[in-house]
């Protein structure tokens, strides 16, 4: 799939090797997942989702450690790492545990939005088309948050990755862009969000969807994923800046 305009934009010429890493992190978190989840021989879902909650803030920070113009930076309070590449901080997080839900109707969290979350869309999130939700009108814990990112810069730019997962069939599609917090249930208005092609699995065609901005109606869904590549391939090819 091509890179779109957002996509150079937003990370230059990079752009292509960012957005396959962004892809290959999502699925070394989603197989660490599925191992915990099976190591635990239970039928709940517990490991799983703990381990993902965990692993894709992690995967993402060691993919790209070693490129240019990097920080991984930890919040004050929080126990994640995260990503903040050529100025654009790389938040991802599940929206959907199956197809039914279009990624248009995502929501950051399946409750209220954490103080972090709410500090990151008011300090680094777009220009809101519609009303945001105040700091003072959703968490009382998000001011001192937001204090503790006061050491990255003003003009840092909030990157969501959304992707649908569950235990059983793993990863099932990615989605990046930019996006504002609506209100205190964690809805969304994209102002752009693209698909981040996944690997088809061996002997399968899939389908390239135009990388484009969404502004409403249902998004089509890509194909399945599993892995392609050794991470370090991508590492190194991150590091080289090609």
């Amino acid at each position: 799939m091509l890179v779109s305009r957002w996509a150079q934009e937003t990370f230059g010429q990079r752009a292509p090797v960012i957005r396959q890493g962004i892809a290959e992190a999502l699925s070394v978190a989603l197989d660490n997942a599925r191992d915990a989840q099976t190591a635990a021989q239970t039928d709940h879902t517990h490991p799983f989702g703990f381990t993902l909650m965990s692993r894709k803030f992690e995967a993402l920070a060691e993919t790209f450690e070693d490129m240019g113009d990097v920080r991984i930076v930890k919040p004050a309070g929080s126990p994640h790492e995260l990503v903040v590449l050529d100025g654009k901080l790389l938040f991802p997080f599940r929206y959907a545990r199956d197809r039914s839900v279009s990624v248009m109707s995502a929501r950051i969290g399946e409750g209220r939005p954490s103080a972090l979350v709410q500090a990151l869309f008011n300090r680094f999130g777009p220009e809101p088309v519609m009303r945001q939700l105040a700091l003072h009108d959703v968490a009382p814990h998000a001011v001192p948050v937001a204090e503790a990112l006061s050491d990255l810069p003003g003009d840092t730019s909030l990157v969501l990755i959304a992707y649908a997962c569950n235990a059983h069939a793993g990863l099932l599609d990615a989605w990046w862009g930019e996006a504002e917090l609506l209100d205190r249930t964690g809805s969304l208005r994209w102002h752009h969000c693209e698909e981040i092609p996944l690997a088809a699995p061996a002997g399968s065609e899939q389908t390239s969807l135009p990388a484009a901005a969404f502004d409403q109606g249902a998004m089509p869904t890509p194909a399945l994923n599993p892995r392609t590549r050794a991470m370090h391939d991508i590492r190194a090819e991150a590091a080289s800046g090609e």
